[in-house]
């Protein structure tokens, strides 16, 4: 299954009736994706999982913190169709700001005898250069050494550079924009949004200090 193509020319989705808080006015240039577009396709993916998986119980291995709002509405999605599946979650970090570090953070408490022997899916919030996903699957397959690995996200960017890696499922492609909401954040903020949205530089510049 071929994932949503978001174009790079603005879509013109009406946001009047999108819902968020105050203190984000004036901080979105442009919707990307709405809430109910997620879903929906939350459940597509959750389909063709429950095709690959049947019989099976598959490790949901979340990465934390921005993939946890899809990570939610996909395991409900599997809760649906009768898949069974274990939970586990992991904290990565390789990003500070709007740049990436180049460096790879783990941590989460995940105990690689967790999912030792078993098939794993990584349920990631979005994938640009890969080099996140590139460099944490040689430590999982070599320390926990499970019986099989996939990644299934919710976002792949499109850059001018190939990914190091590509996910076996991926919900949408999206232009290369910094996007923000539904799990994604901007030095902490905007996870809480139930829309994904393209940053303006007044989002960017914000300044948190005048936050309570």
């Amino acid at each position: 299954m071929d994932p949503i193509v978001i174009p790079d020319e603005p879509r013109g989705l009406d946001s009047s009736d999108r819902k968020f808080p105050p203190e984000y006015d004036g901080h979105f240039d442009r919707l990307l994706i709405t809430r109910e577009e997620i879903k929906d396709r939350a459940n597509a993916l959750a389909d063709l999982i429950h095709k690959d998986y049947k019989g099976k119980r598959p490790v949901l291995l979340c990465v934390l913190k921005g993939a946890n709002n899809f990570y939610m509405h996909l395991s409900e999605a599997l809760q649906d169709l009768c898949q069974g599946f274990y939970t586990e979650f992991l904290r990565v970090s390789s990003y500070d700001g709007l740049n990436s570090t180049g460096m790879l953070e783990i941590g989460g408490g995940l105990k690689y005898k967790d999912i030792e022997g078993k098939d794993v899916i990584l349920v990631e919030d979005i994938v640009d250069t890969g080099h996140t996903l590139f460099n944490l699957l040689p430590v999982l397959k070599s320390e926990a050494k499970p019986l099989s690995v996939e990644c299934c996200t919710l976002l792949s960017k499109r850059l001018d550079k190939p990914a190091h890696y590509s996910a076996k499922y991926v919900g949408f492609t999206i232009p290369n924009h910094f996007v923000i909401g539904f799990g994604l954040d901007y030095n902490e903020l905007y996870r809480d949004l139930q829309d994904i949205w393209v940053i303006s530089q007044k989002g960017i510049d914000f300044d948190q200090s005048t936050m309570h």
